[in-house]
């Protein structure tokens, strides 16, 4: 570990070298920015204690106001335990008082920690020498760098912004094409269907047939116990059920309509009676709580909340517990410090996330109310009109998934026997092999 001055434009002019394990010591010298201790680790940054962390945290400690900068030029990857010690050491060294400079990333690694530093803590610039240079000449400014500008500019937003919505989307579609294609491989062992575009074939055009999203029925044929081995049907005993009112859409059939439509109006109609134009409404996924509604909300906070899972947000608190939960976005802790930065941006201040249930008692989704007004409460009334929206809401969210789903389900086997049988050749029948499904040869 060394340190160089911020005024000096040649890291090796007026820098000490601090062997392994030696308490770092100051080096004599004047400086009009302050002194900036360099650390050069390499390999890769993998884990919370990594000893880079210590030592910046050390020099944190025992040279308060002095910038703690790290050349990344050697290392390889960071990894998300790795990002989670670098998140925790700035925030040590900004409540020290020390500034922590990043320089020198690869692009692998600067496109990384570009999607996850989104408040300025943690400055990047392109080189070592652009940092000690910003930082004799503007000890002050401590907004983000852009690492492709000479010398290190102003954080060019758009791009942050743009590698963001790349990594959540790529998030997106690892999520959902192993689900996808692990059904696809279900249906081609189930019904020896010939090639995987057969298997993608049928399960969008049931998927299009009965208005269920593509990832919402594949999830529920992964989940659904399989049909009996020789049936024609894959539910020969289910009675229909009547689709519960929709008193908050009573223009519609409340068989008809699709579920998107019905989470719009939930949400709406949630905004109306809190008197608010934030909010948005999440669906019970297998792996959390998946967006399917917003309003008022930007790009930032649709693409960071897309899909949630356990803990950082008030949404999957309420989904937790199965009841409504009111927080304060600037101190309830339920949130992550990226989370909560990202609701901040938005304008909210307090947050109301009304859990959806039917009659089993499980929660299908979550619809959250944001209100700019620090610790907003509810009136009575609006509460007791709230929990009923859930609960109908909830109600008719059930039985679309135990008909509507199920009736996709039903339609995707008939189209699977039927391909099963148009690919079968033709010879006298010997009886179904065990386990397998009848053709239609």
């Amino acid at each position: 570990m060394r340190e160089i001055e911020a005024t000096g434009g040649n890291e090796d002019r007026g820098a000490g070298t601090v062997a392994p394990g030696e308490r770092p010591r100051l080096v004599p010298g004047a400086a009009s920015g302050g002194a900036v201790w360099l650390l050069r680790p390499e390999g890769d940054l993998d884990r919370p204690d990594h000893p880079v962390f210590m030592g910046a945290r050390q020099v944190g400690r025992e040279r308060l106001g002095t910038a703690v900068l790290v050349d990344l030029s050697r290392v390889r990857e960071i990894t998300a335990e790795g990002v989670r010690g670098l998140l925790r050491c700035a925030r040590a060294l900004a409540e020290a008082g020390a500034p922590l400079l990043l320089a020198g990333a690869t692009d692998d690694v600067a496109r990384l920690l570009r999607t996850v530093l989104v408040d300025g803590t943690i400055r990047m610039y392109a080189t070592v020498e652009a940092a000690v240079a910003a930082r004799g000449g503007a000890a002050a400014d401590t907004s983000p760098r852009d690492t492709s500008a000479p010398g290190g500019g102003r954080t060019a937003v758009p791009e942050v912004i743009r590698l963001r919505r790349e990594t959540v989307d790529l998030r997106a579609k690892l999520r959902s094409h192993p689900l996808i294609a692990q059904a696809q491989g279900v249906l081609r062992e189930r019904y020896r269907l010939p090639g995987e575009h057969t298997a993608f074939t049928l399960l969008k055009r049931s998927s299009q047939t009965h208005n269920v999203k593509l990832r919402t029925l594949a999830a529920a044929l992964l989940r659904v116990e399989r049909p009996a081995p020789g049936s024609p049907l894959w539910f020969p005993e289910r009675t229909p059920e009547e689709a519960p009112a929709l008193p908050f859409l009573p223009d519609a059939r409340p068989g008809e309509v699709h579920r998107s439509t019905v989470a719009k109006r939930v949400l709406h109609r949630a905004l109306e009676v809190v008197g608010s134009d934030m909010g948005d409404l999440q669906l019970a996924d297998p792996a959390g709580l998946r967006m399917e509604q917003h309003h008022g909300l930007d790009r930032e906070f649709i693409d960071f909340f897309s899909h949630v899972g356990e803990g950082e947000t008030a949404c999957a608190t309420a989904a937790a517990r199965a009841r409504p939960v009111v927080s304060d976005i600037t101190t309830d802790r339920v949130f992550s410090d990226t989370a909560r930065e990202v609701i901040l941006a938005t304008g909210s201040r307090t947050a109301h996330s009304i859990p959806m249930t039917g009659a089993s008692r499980q929660v299908v989704g979550v619809f959250s109310v944001h209100v700019p007004k620090v610790r907003h409460s509810l009136t009575d009334a609006e509460t007791a009109i709230l929990l009923d929206l859930a609960t109908r809401a909830g109600t008719w969210l059930e039985w679309h998934e135990r008909t509507v789903v199920l009736d996709a389900l039903e339609d995707l086997h008939q189209r699977a026997l039927a391909a099963a049988g148009r690919a079968a050749p033709r010879r006298p029948s010997l009886g179904n092999p065990p386990g397998g499904y009848p053709s239609q040869s």
